[in-house]
């Protein structure tokens, strides 16, 4: 997903990684035989809209942020490294797009099918929420090791590749050169530890598809920050998205009723049971 990043726009990542939600209910109901009532798929499609509708404000109004001005070695070393690195990309822009498309829309089943196997997985076995984190990150590390030698070895250490995005020499250089890096490379594996337990709690405790919908809610508040900061301009479209966005969500989750009778709910079981919950 990180790699389609790098070849598409921010509003088009945005836009396409709204299809988790759809992507998690469909296999909720295909593999862990759940059945969502039809205002559960309408808040799912009512919250890729708002997705949708968030990332159309980024692509119809571009923001003009500021450059930091160079000073000293380090940043006139860190221009020349991007310059190079932009230089090294000669995809045509329309290749580069598809394929950042490609990537991110697998990124997002991908994911959808970890949080289904998470949730079936926490449904099954006595585990809990921490061990599974754990589990994952181990497994997750020897995946991006062995991808990240691979690609160096087959895109990184040539002449159109060297000093790019797959350029593990050079990434190993940065990180040990600008203490920058190196904390907020920290920063990150610490907020992505977090994340994954608080979602597995959410998973354990509700559904996997309930998890989706809140974990898309993220954008309004990167969007609060944003504004904030003044990284990006104030823009009616996006709240309008991100009513929609908040408003599937609530819909789905129960917390709001559906405006239609014919779409009512269904009673659903107690969030808490009394009893404690067993499993194999």
């Amino acid at each position: 997903m990180n790699v389609g990043l790098l070849f598409v726009a921010a509003s088009i990542y945005q836009m396409t990684r709204g299809a988790l939600v759809l992507f998690v209910g469909l296999f909720s109901v295909l593999f862990l035989r759940r059945r969502l009532q039809i205002y559960q798929w309408s808040a799912l499609f009512v919250v890729v809209l708002g997705v949708a509708i968030v990332g159309l404000a980024g692509a119809l109004s571009k923001d003009h942020k500021a450059v930091p001005s160079a000073g000293g070695e380090t940043a006139a070393a860190t221009i020349a490294l991007l310059r190079r690195a932009h230089q090294a990309v000669t995809t045509p822009e329309a290749v580069r797009t598809i394929a950042g498309i490609l990537m991110i829309a697998g990124a997002q089943i991908f994911t959808a099918s970890q949080f289904v196997l998470e949730e079936w997985t926490l449904e099954n076995y006595a585990l809990e929420p921490l061990k599974v984190v754990g589990w994952e990150g181990l497994f997750g590390f020897l995946v991006t090791v062995v991808g990240m030698v691979g690609l160096h070895l087959t895109i990184g250490r040539t002449d159109s590749g060297r000093y790019g995005y797959f350029d593990g020499k050079e990434g190993w250089r940065e990180l040990t050169q600008y203490r920058s890096i190196a904390v907020s490379s920290l920063l990150i594996m610490i907020s992505i530890g977090g994340f994954n337990f608080f979602g597995l709690s959410v998973t354990r405790t509700v559904s996997a598809t309930s998890r989706s919908t809140i974990d898309t809610c993220r954008t309004l508040f990167i969007w609060i920050v944003s504004l904030s900061l003044g990284w990006e301009t104030f823009k009616w479209l996006q709240v309008l998205g991100f009513a929609l966005l908040v408003y599937g969500t609530f819909v789905f989750n129960d917390i709001i009723a559906p405006p239609l009778k014919a779409c009512g709910r269904a009673p659903r079981a107690p969030l808490l049971p009394e009893e404690p919950i067993e499993h194999v």
